[in-house]
């Protein structure tokens, strides 16, 4: 459940950069935030994470009538099983980056009027993306799915890691089952990991399946080209980067660790 949990700070982190992403930087109202996300729901990114995102843009504001999604204040909290989760992978020790990224991310927006005066010290400003849109939101579909991808193959590392260490004997490919289930981070790739542990249930990482790994070279492009758009037009994006980074680090024969 912690692992859980943690997978799903990461996701909700992911999620909300790339909604930062379309709104700001593609310049897209709320109404075709919807379309977006409802579009992607209905495809290979179909999980409830997508689907209640999908919502929440048509959702009034009962006081202003305004979008709710704009007038909620940008500050959150956890309840700590995010942190815990940061905590006990380094305990192991397990590489989650982009757990502990997500984390992060929510410590940050808790400096709120901090927030508010280096953005006005430093003028921040989000440059406005110029080109195709549709080739952009696309793009930008294919980024978060693989990044899904990346945040489930740490938590997993991790379960298989602990399993070990601790003599837990978890089966992972019931673990991704009972996921799949009716939990939060429930999606339709999960049924990819299944058979990815059905085929080998004591792989060590999700990313050693050939069929994960097609996956990935497929999507990495699009990843790094919305990482890159996020750096050129100022948006923060620290969850896609913590994403990319673990995944070039665990496919580099020779680190620069020497």
């Amino acid at each position: 459940k912690m692992v859980h949990n943690g997978i799903e700070y990461a996701i909700m982190q992911l999620i909300s950069e790339v909604y930062d992403i379309l709104k700001r930087g593609l310049g897209l109202s709320n109404n075709e935030l919807h379309e977006t996300y409802k579009h992607w729901n209905e495809g290979e990114l179909q999980s409830f994470l997508v689907e209640i995102t999908r919502d929440i843009f048509l959702q009034k504001d009962d006081i202003t009538g305004k979008d709710l999604v704009d007038v909620i204040l940008d500050k959150a909290g956890s309840k700590g099983t995010g942190k815990w989760t940061s905590q006990d992978a380094m305990e192991l020790p397990v590489a989650i980056p982009t757990i502990d990224t997500a984390v992060a991310m929510r410590t940050l927006s808790g400096y709120k009027d901090e927030r508010v005066q280096a953005a006005k010290l430093y003028t921040s400003e989000v440059y406005p993306v110029q080109g195709d849109k549709a080739e952009y939101v696309k793009q930008v579909g294919e980024a978060l799915y693989a990044a899904i991808v990346l945040c489930y193959a740490q938590g997993l590392a991790m379960l298989h890691q602990a399993s070990a260490d601790l003599k837990m004997d978890i089966p992972l490919q019931d673990v991704v089952k009972a996921w799949r289930g009716g939990c939060i981070i429930r999606s339709v790739l999960l049924k990819d990991f299944y058979s990815a542990y059905s085929a080998n249930p004591s792989l060590s990482n999700i990313l050693l399946n050939e069929g994960i790994a097609k996956i990935m070279k497929a999507k990495q492009a699009s990843l790094r080209n919305v990482i890159n758009l996020s750096l050129i037009h100022h948006i923060p994006a620290g969850g896609l980067m913590s994403a990319i980074a673990y995944f070039d680090a665990y496919i580099t024969e020779r680190m620069p660790t020497n």
